[in-house]
């Protein structure tokens, strides 16, 4: 019998594996004087966006060096709130100025095309459609509005929450809407007619200050899982000093199909986690503030399998398209740009 050939060799161009416990920054942009409040990455990868307590936007190529960068002027208040045209053509934030900005994000120079007054109060959270045709939006004012993206006209007002709403998402069937207040009350919408299906209570999420008589709560990220089946909120639990930050960090992983809350993802440290994305490897990655950290989690796990340390809190986490990166506005200035792999030789 004639002995089977070698197999071919692996070519040296082979991608990295992705490995959490080997996470390591790759690059990192700086501005100049105050914390970042948000980020994102553009759906095609090529561009990372920042927001910061300055009222501006700051844009770099993702592979780019920190002189490449890009300021954006519109906002006369914090921006907390990014999301794209599905093609990567349009940028839109959402500031507390009341308005919700929209970019050419193509242009050397991006100015807004509009600054269009969504809310009476700080509009928290706008999120896109999974076609692109919608962009939906939720205010101090305790509504959910649906825009529509080639005119900007208002589409539907979905009125409910008795306190902010803090976040909305598109679910993927592109049918429904889930959203989160200030209480720990979630809800998921009907597209078409604007009435309520669902509906449940985190109260675990929130807290009442007794000293400060405030309540403290709401979702500081909320995503769905790519096929829908999941939903994650990062928020807090544990309020016992809402202006000293003495509570901690949670994110709450509820099965949508289910209806039903599934593990509440905890962590060691005080604070807020501040960020939260499905990854498509199969486990969730979050950032949190004033800890500093990214925390891996499995789905079937409550208590992060890694964590990596950051140079400053955590406010806001994105994914590349294809998962080996993630970028992260921290407290500190800093716009780091991290990688799932071992470090190249």
């Amino acid at each position: 019998m004639n002995p089977q050939p070698p197999p071919p060799p692996l070519s040296r161009d082979l991608p990295l594996s992705i490995n959490p416990k080997q996470t390591h920054v790759v690059r990192t942009f700086t501005i100049d004087d105050v914390p970042l409040t948000t980020c994102r990455i553009d759906p095609t990868g090529t561009f990372v966006v920042a927001a910061a307590e300055n009222f501006h936007i700051y844009r770099w190529p993702l592979a780019g060096p920190q002189s490449a960068r890009t300021v954006l002027h519109g906002h006369n208040s914090w921006v907390r709130s990014f999301d794209f045209s599905p093609d990567g053509q349009w940028l839109y934030s959402g500031g507390y100025d009341d308005r919700i900005g929209i970019w050419p994000l193509g242009d050397p120079t991006p100015s807004p095309e509009r600054m269009l007054v969504a809310h009476d109060g700080w509009v928290r959270w706008v999120r896109t459609s999974p076609d692109g045709r919608l962009l939906a939006s939720c205010g101090n004012d305790n509504l959910l509005k649906i825009w529509d993206t080639s005119n900007w006209e208002l589409v539907r007002v979905f009125s409910g929450h008795q306190r902010y709403p803090y976040a909305v998402v598109f679910h993927p069937d592109g049918k429904r809407l889930a959203s989160f207040d200030l209480m720990g009350v979630i809800k998921e919408w009907e597209l078409a007619t604007g009435k309520v299906t669902r509906q449940w209570e985190a109260k675990f999420m929130w807290g009442f200050d007794k000293k400060f008589r405030a309540d403290m709560g709401g979702a500081r990220d909320m995503r769905f899982s790519p096929d829908g089946k999941f939903l994650a909120v990062a928020g807090l639990t544990e309020v016992t000093n809402a202006f000293a930050g003495t509570h901690k960090p949670m994110v709450l992983l509820m099965d949508w199909e289910k209806g039903e809350f599934r593990k509440k993802l905890r962590v060691d440290s005080r604070g807020m986690a501040w960020g939260i994305r499905f990854h498509p490897d199969g486990f969730l990655v979050g950032s949190g503030s004033p800890s500093g950290a990214l925390w891996f989690w499995k789905p079937d796990n409550e208590k992060p399998f890694h964590t990596f340390k950051l140079s400053g809190g955590g406010r806001a986490i994105d994914l590349t398209p294809d998962g080996r990166q993630a970028a992260v506005a921290q407290i500190d200035r800093k716009l780091q740009i991290v990688q799932f792999t071992a470090k190249s030789a």
